[in-house]
């Protein structure tokens, strides 16, 4: 199973992409980093994507897609941050009642820093095919 985290790396011609959303793409291997740098051992895949062209009309993600989606049922979910390295306050999410009663689990122990919100939808250019076949993202 493939928990899919993940940002992107792009910007137009003249610019840096420094925020949008090369900051995504930091936060997102920092994650992964401070999961092995703590020893943890996660039950499922962790995949780490960093986009490109999503500016541009979203033409890495949906060639990701289409070279992935034979195997959809292994994603559990797909992630992306893609608003800058800001002060966060919760997280959005798309997927069932059952689903969302675990994320607002996990959202708790974000409690001393104050982000605990679960917002009631998710999007994401990168990620929005999987999201409507389903995957919760």
């Amino acid at each position: 199973q493939i928990v899919l985290v993940s940002g992107h790396l792009d910007s137009w011609d003249v610019g840096q992409g420094a925020m949008d959303d090369g900051g995504g793409a930091f936060i997102s291997w920092e994650a992964l980093s401070l999961i092995k740098d703590l020893g943890l051992r996660p039950k499922r895949t962790l995949r780490l994507v960093l986009w490109t062209a999503e500016e541009q009309g979203g033409i890495g993600a949906e060639q990701y897609y289409q070279l992935h989606k034979e195997n959809i049922s292994n994603f559990d979910i797909v992630m992306e941050s893609d608003e800058g390295t800001f002060k966060p306050s919760g997280l959005g999410f798309t997927g069932n009642a059952k689903a969302r009663d675990i994320v607002k689990e996990i959202m708790a122990l974000l409690l001393p820093i104050n982000v605990t919100d679960v917002y009631d939808n998710a999007d994401g250019t990168d990620i929005d095919y999987w999201m409507r076949d389903g995957v919760p993202g």
